[in-house]
């Protein structure tokens, strides 16, 4: 019997200083850099710009930007000494270990991924959640089987849901009658009768969801920086640049037919691809090295399922966090989904008795994606 060797990601491609995984760690940090300074100026900037009365509203997204990242480490090295107590002699043993762990990433994303006026105690105890629960239980990084942020994201809208919902508009916005909806899914997904205007028009047009001058997560409404992050990640090879572009065309490609079906133009696909956060899950969370299938195959499958969940989860379920519910559902299948394909890892194609669960995850897909559109006739 054959024996393969399957150990933790990420992966180094080439044993040279340039493919580190604080390389690569530090590229993410420049990847996400565009969508961390839009989030700044359309959530902190703007507002004072516009003449806000809440200055102390306008500065906290800021401030829970800056303190999320530092929480989230010093809660891995606290966890990391109860774990590592007899390994941990001496604070730059701590150090070392904090070096590997990249302790700031689940606070960090926490918090991009949040509504920019969440509750401050909300968004430490959610951080907390993604730390402890979602990485350092199950050994740290590495060794996650879960998205970290998405835990902790995913424990903060069940757990508190009314008052996520009432935190997305920033001083700003909270002025503006037209918002009242909160989010464009938000409000799209209590709408009887769809039509452009009354699920767009409230916002501005097209064009102001892919800027991402709409309301919504601190970081995750512009689409336009969103990809320049794409970009660079994959320039750079962080990420693999098919899967951002797989699960956004299936998303498109379903919805397209959703919308046909419904009597609606080219809106509507567009529409469901530049809200909700989609492009930033897609470009920056479905891309996660350590939770995401290993193999070319399996990113690919995973890539397309993620696609009809997130249509099945937000449009036929009705639920506005579809994103993130179909990337922690596919995180439990990665492994199922390493399994099957380790021989496209090791020998670079697919073994024939591996044949049939490929006939198998095709019909899958293709029954979730028509049950879809089924679901609107």
């Amino acid at each position: 019997m054959e024996k393969y060797l399957v150990s933790s990601a990420p992966y180094l491609r080439r044993a040279d200083h340039n493919h580190t995984t604080t390389r690569i760690m530090v590229d993410l940090l420049i990847g996400l850099s565009p969508v961390i300074l839009y989030s700044i100026f359309k959530n902190v900037v703007f507002p004072l710009i516009k003449g806000t009365t809440d200055v102390l509203g306008a500065l906290y997204p800021l401030l829970t930007l800056v303190v999320s990242p530092i929480y989230s480490l010093l809660l891995e090295a606290l966890c990391l000494y109860i774990m590592k107590k007899k390994d941990i002699k001496s604070f730059k043993d701590l150090i070392e270990e904090l070096k590997v762990g990249y302790g700031i990433f689940p606070g960090l994303f926490i918090v991009l991924i949040s509504p920019p006026q969440i509750k401050f105690w909300i968004l430490l105890l959610s951080i907390t959640i993604g730390e402890v629960v979602g990485k350092m239980l199950f050994g740290g990084f590495g060794q996650n089987i879960f998205n970290p942020a998405i835990v902790g994201r995913a424990f903060m809208a069940f757990a508190f849901s009314s008052e996520v919902s009432s935190s997305y508009l920033n001083v700003y916005e909270q002025t503006l009658d037209a918002y009242a909806g909160a989010t464009p899914l938000i409000q799209f997904s209590t709408l009887e009768t769809i039509t452009y205007e009354n699920a767009v028009s409230n916002f501005g047009s097209l064009l102001d969801f892919f800027i991402g001058s709409v309301p919504g997560s601190l970081a995750e409404t512009s689409a336009l920086c969103c990809i320049i992050g794409y970009i660079y990640l994959s320039v750079r090879k962080v990420i693999d640049y098919k899967v951002p572009l797989i699960y956004v065309a299936t998303v498109f490609l379903n919805t397209l037919f959703i919308g046909l079906v419904l009597g609606q133009g080219i809106w509507y696909p567009t529409f469901n691809i530049l809200s909700g956060g989609l492009m930033f899950g897609a470009v920056y969370m479905a891309t996660e090295p350590v939770t995401s299938p290993k193999t070319n195959l399996g990113r690919i499958m995973n890539a397309m399922m993620l696609g009809v969940l997130t249509v099945l989860f937000r449009l036929v379920g009705n639920l506005p966090e579809g994103v993130a519910t179909s990337i922690i559902t596919m995180n439990i299948f990665s492994l199922v989904i390493n399994k099957y394909c380790i021989h496209m890892r090791v020998d670079g194609k697919l073994d024939k008795n591996e044949v049939p669960g490929l006939v198998i995850f095709l019909v899958i897909f293709m029954g979730l994606f028509l049950y879809n559109i089924i679901s609107f006739l």
